[in-house]
């Protein structure tokens, strides 16, 4: 059966039967604000007890899998070794305790700077369309797009500094091509990332240096700002949102705040996300993680998942290999299976969780062959077994314990899923509380007949056909409904 990924539009509509085989603390929160930005509500104040009285959108509860992309001119050094994070090569630069450091000098020399590098981020081969058609590829329902990381170069036109790829590098507005891309198409929900701080700003109290000679060296593009939050960092929040109008905002780089800054005074621009969103037309629901130091709507896990059920939304943002921009020392070994990917979106999805997997284009835009194998495997997957994850909710319980092959369960409107992580064979045995009754039917996504079942000893017991659809994962829906 293959999904139905409408326009902006949720996969399962209502959620009608589901919320009845939830347990009532879980069922409330996951059926709270179904729609954000109804008209007539009062606009959002810059409190944290505002804020929090805004609902997580509906679409982001549905959508289940997103794509997070981290580039940037970190992508041009691309590491220094096997296992680190490239996008971090700066900051691991400043130490000559840390074999970066080392590897810069010898491989670059010492009076060779890390902004030397922003002229090779060329960005000569990128191809917004192209992305947003691999992300429609790979099943993903949003995407998350680093704006601006740690090194502070902006992959935008801003107007509070020249460091950007408008004015260096490229000489492109990277952000808006991609943003306009993904809403000509209208497939997948444009989100962005933004670090608050940064390794290095004469404004946050840490200027930039030359790491060998201990000199202060000028930050390419830099113009000075005497207040960094109220006169950089918010400024840029503003016109990321005022210019792009993302759906999803993902803050980072909270720990870097200026010296003697108690707080980031987040609840100012996220108001006026939450009241732009909300005052138009046609309102639309916005999301934000909870990086920006007060409220947010989901929790972040990074590179682990949550291990219990959890009716807060959360999500798991997690690398293919180890680092999180493109990593030139990096070998197929180093990434994660497809086998891997599935089961871990499986499972995520299982505990009311969403995935945000990421990938580290190269810097002229290309995005690494085994990055793109990664997501049309799991796109190919969830083609058939995608109405088992868009607008699922959770079961009583999330999973089987003990199981020769992990087990997964979630609901969806009249239907109950079984995600085997694995290929069973011969006979696939559950417990007998699963929501069915005599005259339900068990059929295997991908598979054309209603399969055999039994139930003794406390068990269901389903026939499994002896071809399976998929060598990774496969469901089994029971149709709990009577006929």
């Amino acid at each position: 059966m293959a999904v139905n990924r409408r326009r902006f539009m949720t996969t399962a509509g209502a959620l009608g039967g589901a919320v009845m085989l939830a347990p009532p603390g879980i069922a409330q929160a996951l059926t709270q604000g179904a729609a954000s930005g109804v008209p007539g509500v009062p606009d959002y104040q810059a409190t944290k007890a505002s804020l929090d009285t805004h609902p997580v959108p509906r679409w982001y509860k549905d959508a289940k899998f997103g794509i997070f992309v981290h580039w940037g001119v970190y992508s041009v050094p691309a590491g220094s070794a096997r296992q680190m994070a490239a996008e971090w090569y700066l900051w691991y630069q400043s130490f000559d305790t840390d074999p970066t450091w080392k590897y810069h000098r010898d491989t670059y020399g010492q009076d060779f700077l890390y902004d030397d590098f922003i002229p090779q981020f060329t960005a000569a081969n990128y191809d917004p369309d192209a992305w947003v058609r691999l992300f429609e590829q790979a099943g993903a329902e949003y995407f998350a797009l680093t704006s601006k990381h740690h090194d502070g170069f902006a992959l935008w036109p801003s107007e509070v500094t020249d460091r950007h790829a408008g004015k260096y590098g490229p000489k492109r507005d990277l952000v808006g091509e991609l943003m306009t891309a993904a809403r000509k198409r209208g497939t997948v929900r444009p989100g962005l990332y933004y670090s608050l701080g940064e390794f290095f700003n004469p404004a946050i109290g840490r200027p930039m240096k030359n790491f060998y000679t201990g000199e202060e060296v000028p930050m390419t593009g830099y113009r000075p700002v005497d207040d960094y939050i109220g006169d950089y960092e918010l400024k840029q929040l503003y016109e990321i949102i005022d210019r792009y109008d993302p759906e999803l905002l993902w803050a980072d780089g909270q720990w870097f705040r200026p010296t003697g800054e108690p707080r980031w005074r987040s609840e100012e621009p996220l108001s006026h996300y939450y009241n732009k969103a909300k005052n138009r037309s046609r309102p639309k629901g916005v999301v934000v993680n909870d990086r920006f130091d007060t409220h947010f709507d989901f929790a972040t896990y990074e590179q682990r998942t949550n291990p219990t059920m959890d009716p807060q939304k959360w999500e798991c943002c997690i690398t293919m290999g180890y680092s999180w921009g493109y990593n030139k020392f990096e070998v197929e070994e180093d990434y994660k299976t497809s086998e891997f990917l599935v089961h871990l979106l499986a499972d995520v999805t299982s505990k009311n969780g969403n995935l945000l997997l990421n990938i580290g284009p190269k810097p002229d835009g290309t995005i690494p062959d085994v990055m793109q194998r990664r997501l049309r495997d799991i796109g190919a997957w969830l083609k058939v077994n995608g109405p088992a994850i868009y607008g699922s909710t959770p079961w009583v319980r999330a999973e089987e314990e003990g199981s020769p092959l992990g087990i997964r369960y979630t609901v969806t409107p009249g239907k109950f899923n079984i995600i085997v992580l694995g290929a069973p064979s011969g006979t696939l045995s559950v417990p007998a509380d699963i929501p069915l009754c005599a005259t339900s039917r068990i059929r295997l996504l991908g598979h054309d007949k209603p399969l055999r079942w039994t139930r003794s000893d406390g068990k269901v017991h389903i026939s499994v056909p002896s071809t399976l659809p998929s060598e990774l994962a496969n469901t089994f829906t029971v149709d709990w409904e009577r006929r």
